[in-house]
């Protein structure tokens, strides 16, 4: 109803209360804060839950990024193949000296004409690096690129997973741990008025134990030991290595950065060959 009143409305927004997994999205669900959460983050009092969805939002914005990138890239690279289908196609490096030396054509100063240079060498060295002759290569590269994002991902998407997962059950032991005395109490309490009374002031309690404890049973050791500490150590890995995963993004980043100046300067290029031959073929005429 509600997305019904904004295609009425001409709006072009839409609300889907289907998780990522079911849409179809490649992305990072965050996880619930909660009230208590929020009010702390509102005060500016950070949070485990509030770092984490940083974290994944963060990640999220890269993937999209880096998927953009990819896609502009490899239409690019589509095209400018189906320009340069002619024998002897230019490389790489010969589109980016017909860049810069238009660019330093028009250069009004000799610092403007060294900064050409200067772009011209850094993006030169950029390409040499990665061994990116040509245009074949550039795709290789933005593929290979691409694989290692995904991979990433998938990792990031698990051990996501997982902390979730060790949340909720730490979640529960501090359930536990702080009803369990008035559990212990109401065991000791043997008449049954006072029973009674007990249990209907620390109904709310009482019921919190017993969830926690009915969820936790699964999850003891065979000696009867709930495995706190070790969700705590295993969280606490998890987390430096997400962090770690997440640094991985940066360089993946950066290179598409500069690939998509390589585009830019490489397509301004080929225009102007464009134009030269245009204006051969006029004067042919």
């Amino acid at each position: 109803m509600v997305n019904a009143k904004f295609e009425e409305k001409g709006l072009t927004c839409r609300i889907d209360h289907r998780s990522y997994e079911r849409q179809g999205l490649d992305l990072l669900p965050t996880v619930h804060e909660g009230v208590a959460v929020r009010q702390m983050e509102a005060k500016g009092i950070t949070t485990d839950k509030g770092d984490l969805n940083r974290w994944i939002k963060k990640a999220n914005n890269i993937l999209r990024d880096i998927r953009k990138k990819i896609a502009g890239l490899t239409d690019w690279i589509k095209a400018i193949k189906e320009e340069l289908s002619q024998p002897q196609a230019p490389t790489l490096a010969a589109l980016l000296t017909d860049y810069y030396e238009g660019r330093n054509a028009g250069a009004w100063s000799r610092n403007a004409r060294i900064g050409n240079l200067k772009d011209f060498a850094e993006a030169v060295n950029f390409l040499t690096e990665r061994g990116i002759v040509t245009l074949e290569d550039l795709e290789a590269h933005i593929a290979a690129q691409g694989e290692r994002a995904e991979a990433i991902n998938t990792s990031m998407k698990a051990k996501r997973d997982r902390l979730n997962e060790l949340k909720e059950l730490l979640r529960l032991v501090d359930l536990y741990r702080d009803t369990k005395p008035i559990y212990d109490e109401l065991q000791g309490i043997k008449w049954k008025g006072k029973r009674e009374k007990f249990e209907r002031e620390h109904e709310n309690e009482l019921r919190t134990f017993h969830m926690a404890r009915r969820k936790l049973d699964k999850h003891r050791s065979p000696a009867g030991k709930i495995p706190a500490h070790a969700w705590e150590q295993e969280q606490a890995r998890l987390h430096q290595e997400y962090t770690a995963e997440y640094e991985q993004y940066k360089p993946i980043r950066d290179d598409l950065r500069k690939l998509q100046q390589v585009k830019q300067n490489a397509d301004a290029a080929m225009r102007q060959q464009e134009q030269t031959r245009q204006k051969r073929r006029e004067v042919e005429r």
